[in-house]
C-alpha cells in the first residue's frame, strides 16, 4: 500500500467529523441513485455537496480527471481508491 494511501486511510474528516475509508466510500455509495456500482457526475457533485465542501462542481471536475482512470465519466469501484486519495487532500488539509 503506498504511503498516500496508508495516510488517506488515518486521515479522512468532514469538519468535526472523522471518516475511516470505509465510511467515506459508504457516504459516496448512498449517491449511487441508479444502483449501478459507478457514481456519475451528478452523484460525485451531490456527495462532494453532502460532505460540506465548498465548489461541489470543481471537486467533481478535479475528482473526475484524477480517478476516472478509463475516462468513462463515472467512478466504478476499482478506481474508488483514486477518488479517497483526491478526497484526502481536500478533506485532511483545509
Amino acid at each position: 500500500m503506498s504511503h498516500l494511501n496508508e495516510e488517506a486511510n488515518r486521515c479522512l474528516w468532514t469538519g468535526k467529523v472523522n471518516l475511516t475509508k470505509e465510511q467515506l466510500k459508504s457516504q459516496f455509495w448512498r449517491f449511487d441513485t441508479d444502483g449501478d456500482r459507478r457514481l456519475s457526475k451528478q452523484e460525485l457533485n451531490k456527495a462532494f455537496n453532502n460532505l460540506g465542501l465548498s465548489f461541489p462542481a470543481w471537486r467533481t471536475w478535479r475528482a473526475l480527471c484524477h480517478a476516472d482512470e478509463n475516462g468513462d465519466g463515472y467512478i466504478n469501484e476499482e478506481e474508488f481508491n483514486r477518488l479517497v486519495v483526491c478526497c484526502k487532500m481536500w478533506l485532511c488539509h483545509r
